[in-house]
């Protein structure tokens, strides 16, 4: 079975020998079953521990406070005809750059929900075994482009360390993890799925293969956008790894390139436009780019390039939250942008002198680069600076060259006695070292709590990890009757929603918490003017929030406040809505409400004098 050669090479990659056309050899299940198992088990067995989590992050979004997910089954029709967070907020809000259409992912959460309602278990296990095939068809595919050897054994060979590497990538974790991040494993399967269709119709020339190939293509769209990278990579694969003709390659990319025009028309049709509503993005937690110059902007980006290379090659530390200012505002004097462009050009070099030799590396690059410019900031805005997940698919190409550098080329780099036993043990560690930090990162995703106390400890300075781990903590402080803990964890709360708002001072979210957390400070220290004086902070960002006018209409009741309160209303309508914003309708609002408490005034008579005159 180990000198068994299933697959012909699809190309023998030299200038001398471009290779003969593809001959597609039954067998593979009996040949490989071996590696599926392990891929398979390594696949399943460390995501097993998930089945018991909880939802958390945007798995309200899609799943358990969306209105068509719910629905089940008859939620159907709602999730494909609209943009993809509409199900949650009610209507099509345009908070990011191009909306979101990514409609077939959902419609599993909704088929799922019609069979386990509002429990994530499910929707887990769906995970599991999407990822499960996702790994297993990438080795089927990476064995069509890497055949066995006959003098090789099956246990060392590129498919399978490539695959086994795959499998246990750390990074891979938010995507299996978070129930949400089946978006991500779908589009990757579906655009595998068009990839080995089209290496299949390139064996027997059947045109069912290329009808199979569109319809797979399309699904990966339905799933994300981001499968359009693969009009590039599917062509790439037909240069480097077969003796494609012409036509050929006229005749795979028809299918698919039909397949993206469907799916532009549908999107469009159902979102409106096609990357912009005319409407800007200016809040930061969905434009992090909104406060910098164009310079730091493209600085900022780099560096973030640099930071994908960095957690390829060393997963440490992770974590869900890369948010405003989780990564900082950079500019051009530090070494780390710099050193990321080197990188980049390095590998650009790299590709244009291997591309016509048809290299594996050069192949490595064009996969990483496509695949990873979607998700860049340079293309259009992602409404974040990078996310772990979005290197699931080019993480791909990483582990590819890798495999490939240890099993073929330092054998020939090396002598043999030293080549092969240093490939086996490099390989052995990074196995084993990524299979460990996949076990410990998993556990992370349990629930909201446990997600947010590993981030904030990675992203101090975002202001969403902060205002998030306050909120993880709020459903603890609600969770407990103990006066002593809940003392205990308000005071965690209130240190951790403070640096939110210190971070992004207008936060919407970060601000709404701070109010909370004040009302509760309050009930345990009465500590009217401290209370006040978060209101105004708040007033200086925003001109309402709801929670706030509720509890001054208890406050106002209390006639031992109402001194400080007339003050306070005063300075708020005056000084803050008046003098520094120029809202005459808040400002006469709170000027009222003091005079209510005293009426007639003087001051505030003036002051709404003044207003109205102005």
């Amino acid at each position: 079975m180990a000198k068994k050669k299933v697959d012909q090479p699809l190309q023998k990659r030299s200038k001398a020998n471009p290779g003969p056309a593809f001959v597609w050899v039954p067998g593979f299940l009996r040949a490989h079953w071996p590696a599926l198992i392990i891929l398979a088990a390594l696949a399943m067995i460390p995501y097993w521990q998930s089945l018991d989590y909880q939802y958390v992050l945007d798995d309200q979004i899609v799943i358990s406070k969306n209105d068509y997910t719910k629905k089940g089954l008859s939620g159907i029709w709602d999730i494909l005809r609209t943009e993809s967070m509409a199900g949650y907020f009610g209507e099509q809000k345009d908070l990011v750059a191009g909306a979101r259409y990514r409609p077939l992912s959902i419609v599993t959460f909704a088929v799922e929900y019609s069979l386990m309602p509002d429990n994530p278990r499910i929707g887990h296990l769906g995970n599991i075994l999407f990822y499960m095939l996702t790994c297993l068809l990438l080795y089927r595919i990476l064995v069509l482009l890497f055949p066995l050897a006959p003098d090789r054994q099956w246990w060392w060979s590129v498919p399978l360390v490539a695959g086994v590497m795959y499998v246990l990538h750390p990074v891979h974790t938010e995507v299996v993890a978070n129930i949400k991040g089946r978006d991500e494993i779908m589009t990757f399967l579906g655009a595998l799925g068009s990839v080995w269709f089209t290496l299949k119709y390139l064996s027997d020339k059947k045109n069912l293969w290329l009808i199979l190939s569109g319809i797979s293509f399309f699904l990966a769209l339905l799933s994300k956008e981001n499968a359009i990278t693969f009009l590039a990579i599917i062509p790439a694969v037909l240069w480097f790894f077969t003796a494609a003709r012409k036509d050929d390659y006229i005749r795979t990319l028809a299918p698919v390139l039909g397949a993206a025009v469907l799916y532009l028309v549908i999107r469009y049709n159902v979102i409106g436009y096609f990357l912009s509503s005319g409407k800007e993005i200016t809040d930061l937690m969905n434009n992090p780019f909104v406060e910098m110059r164009l310079d730091e902007k493209l600085a900022t980006i780099m560096y973030t390039l640099g930071l994908y290379l960095k957690l390829l090659i060393y997963p440490h530390p992770l974590t869900h939250d890369y948010y405003p200012y989780a990564i900082p505002i950079m500019n051009w004097g530090k070494w780390q942008v710099w050193a990321s462009l080197a990188a980049y050009a390095g590998m650009v070099a790299i590709f244009f002198r291997g591309y016509k030799q048809k290299t594996v590396p050069a192949f490595a690059i064009l996969f990483f680069l496509a695949t990873i410019s979607i998700v860049s900031n340079l293309v259009f805005p992602v409404g974040t600076f990078m996310n772990e997940r979005f290197i699931f698919i080019s993480s791909a190409a990483f582990v590819m060259v890798l495999a490939w550098i240890l099993v073929e080329r330092l054998p020939v780099w090396l002598p043999s006695r030293i080549g092969l036993p240093l490939g086996l043990l490099l390989a052995g560690v990074i196995v084993v070292g990524y299979g460990v930090k996949t076990w410990n990162r998993i556990p992370v995703w349990e629930n909201a709590l446990t997600l947010n106390s590993a981030a904030i400890k990675v992203s101090p300075n975002s202001a969403r990890a902060n205002t998030f781990m306050a909120t993880a903590l709020y459903q603890e402080y609600r969770a407990t009757d103990d006066p002593e803990e809940q003392k205990k964890i308000l005071g965690d709360m209130g240190i951790y929603i403070r640096r939110a708002v210190d971070i992004y001072p207008a936060y919407f979210s970060g601000l709404t918490m701070y109010v909370g957390v004040l009302a509760e400070e309050f009930r345990y220290d009465n500590d009217l003017d401290k209370l006040l004086a978060g209101f105004r902070r708040v007033f200086e960002q925003r001109d309402y929030l709801q929670f706030i006018d509720q509890y001054l209409d208890f406050l106002d009741k209390q006639p031992q406040y109402s001194q400080q309160l007339t003050e306070f209303y005063i300075q708020v309508g005056y000084q803050i809505f008046w003098q520094q914003r120029r809202n005459k309708q808040y400002a006469l609002k709170y000027l009222q409400r003091g005079l209510n408490l005293m009426p007639g005034e003087p001051t505030i008579l003036a002051a709404m004098d003044e207003i109205k005159r102005g």
